[in-house]
């Protein structure tokens, strides 16, 4: 076998990252807003649906808001960020599998 064949190293090369403490956790969720926000990543949006159905059948007292970031995964979406700010108790950003 004469043949040779060229490989790379697929690991690349890790951004720079500034890590952010986790928000305060919220002492009771009764009457507070969570969104379940689907960051358009492999199977996302099962996993936001899964969750959504969960609060409905075991916590119909939290106010649940399904949304879909704009753009791609790996972009901020700064208009839903805010919302979530402004108006969530909590979010849970569902990346898929």
């Amino acid at each position: 076998m004469d043949t040779k064949i060229r490989v790379h190293n697929p690991m690349g090369y890790p951004p720079q990252i500034a890590q952010k403490p986790l928000a305060p956790r919220a002492d009771d969720l009764t009457g507070k807003t969570v969104y379940l926000v689907d960051c358009r990543f492999d199977d996302g949006d099962i996993l936001i649906e899964q969750m959504a159905n969960w609060f409905h059948d075991n916590r119909p007292d939290v106010n649940i808001e399904v949304r879909r970031k704009s753009g791609v995964y790996t972009e901020r979406d700064e208009t839903l960020y805010a919302e979530i700010q402004q108006k969530g108790a909590g979010a849970v950003m569902a990346v898929g599998h």
